[in-house]
C-alpha cells in the first residue's frame, strides 16, 4: 500500500469504520422493525451509512489535530506526529469530512420510497448535526475533562439514532411503506434503551482507554470503566423487554440477553484479564475487542427486531473489520 494512503487509513481509524455502519443500520432496523423490503430502502441506507463513516472518520481526523501536541510530547507514533500528512491538509479534511455526512445523512432521507405524503426529512438532517457538534465538543479542551467520555458515548448513541431517525420516516405495513409521525408508533422503550446501552458501553470503553500508555494501570479504575461498559450491555440485553407490539425473534426475556451475554463474552474475558494483570499487554486487547464487539450487538438488535437477513447483513461487517484491524492499528 501506498504511505500516504497507509497514512490516511491509520488517521481515519480505518479498521473501527464498520463499527459505525453498524450502529446506523442497526438504528434503522430498530425503528422499522420486520416487513420492509431490501430493495426499497437500500439506497437510502448506504447513503446513510456512508454518512455515517464521513462522521466518525472526521471525529478520528479532528481528535488527532487536537491531540497533536499531545502526542508529540508522548512520542507518539502517529502519522500527524511523523509529518506524513500535514496538519493543515487534516484539519480541512475533518472538517470537510463533517460537513459531507451531514449532507448525506440530509439526502439519504430523500431517497426513501415515496409515499405520496409529506416526510419529516429535517429529522435526519437534525439528527446529523447534533452528531456532529457531539463530535466537535469531544474533539476539544472538553475531551480531557470528566465529560469526554461520556461525548463519545453520546456520540455513539446518536449515531445509532441517525438509523433510527431515517426509520421513523417509514411505516412498514405489508408490501407497503407509508409514513410515521415523528412522535407515536415508534417502539420508543426499545430505541432508547438499545441507544443508552451503546452509550454505556462506549463510555466504558473510553474510561478504559484513557490512560491506554500508562505502563501502571489502576485495576478499581478499568473495574469501575468497564462496570460501565457492563451497564450498557445490560441494557441492550433488556431492549426488547419492554417492546411495543413488535415483532420479535427470540423469547426477550430470557433468549435475548443470553443471546447478547453469548456475543459479549470474548469482550468480557478481555475485559476481567485486564483488571486481574494491569498493563498495556492486557488492556490493548480488551479494547480492541470491546470496539469490534459492536458489530455483534448491533447485529443481535437487528436480529431481534428485523430478521435474519438485517442481522447477518450487519454481521458479515466483522469479517472486514477483523481483516483491517490485523493491517492497522484499532485505537
Amino acid at each position: 500500500m501506498h504511505p500516504k494512503l497507509r497514512a490516511w487509513a491509520q488517521l481515519v481509524r480505518v479498521p473501527n469504520t464498520l463499527t459505525s455502519c453498524a450502529d446506523v443500520l442497526a438504528g434503522f432496523v430498530l425503528a422499522v422493525g420486520i416487513g420492509w423490503q431490501f430493495e426499497s430502502v437500500g439506497p437510502p441506507m448506504l447513503v446513510i451509512s456512508l454518512a455515517s463513516i464521513c462522521l466518525y472518520w472526521a471525529g478520528m481526523v479532528l481528535n488527532d489535530v487536537h491531540d497533536i501536541e499531545e502526542d508529540k510530547a508522548q512520542r507518539r507514533n502517529g502519522p500527524l506526529v511523523r509529518g506524513l500528512i500535514a496538519l493543515s491538509t487534516a484539519r480541512i479534511a475533518g472538517w470537510g469530512l463533517l460537513f459531507a455526512g451531514i449532507l448525506l445523512a440530509t439526502v439519504s432521507a430523500y431517497l426513501l420510497p415515496d409515499s405520496g405524503e409529506t416526510r419529516p426529512y429535517w429529522i435526519v438532517g437534525v439528527n446529523a448535526v447534533l452528531l456532529a457538534v457531539l463530535i466537535v465538543a469531544y474533539d476539544s479542551s472538553l475531551k480531557a475533562t470528566a465529560v469526554g467520555p461520556l461525548l463519545m458515548g453520546l456520540c455513539r448513541g446518536f449515531n445509532m439514532l441517525l438509523g433510527v431517525s431515517l426509520g421513523a420516516c417509514l411505516n412498514v405495513s405489508g408490501d407497503s411503506l407509508q409514513m410515521l409521525p415523528v412522535t407515536g408508533s415508534l417502539d420508543w422503550p426499545s430505541i432508547c434503551l438499545a441507544s443508552i446501552g451503546h452509550v454505556c458501553f462506549v463510555t466504558g470503553i473510553t474510561l478504559a482507554a484513557r490512560r491506554e500508555g500508562m505502563l501502571n494501570q489502576s485495576s478499581f479504575r478499568l473495574g469501575m470503566s468497564w462496570g460501565v461498559s457492563i451497564l450498557g450491555v445490560a441494557s441492550i440485553a433488556a431492549c426488547s423487554m419492554w417492546s411495543t407490539d413488535r415483532v420479535l425473534r427470540l423469547d426477550p426475556n430470557v433468549w435475548f440477553p443470553m443471546f447478547v451475554a453469548m456475543l459479549a463474552m470474548p469482550w468480557l474475558r478481555r475485559a476481567i484479564a485486564s483488571i486481574r494483570s494491569p498493563g498495556i499487554g492486557t488492556l490493548v486487547p480488551a479494547i480492541k475487542q470491546a470496539i469490534l464487539s459492536i458489530i455483534f450487538l448491533d447485529a443481535a438488535i437487528a436480529f431481534q427486531f428485523g430478521g435474519l437477513l438485517p442481522g447477518v447483513l450487519i454481521c458479515g461487517l466483522a469479517v472486514p473489520t477483523f481483516a483491517l484491524s490485523r493491517l492497522f492499528r484499532v485505537t
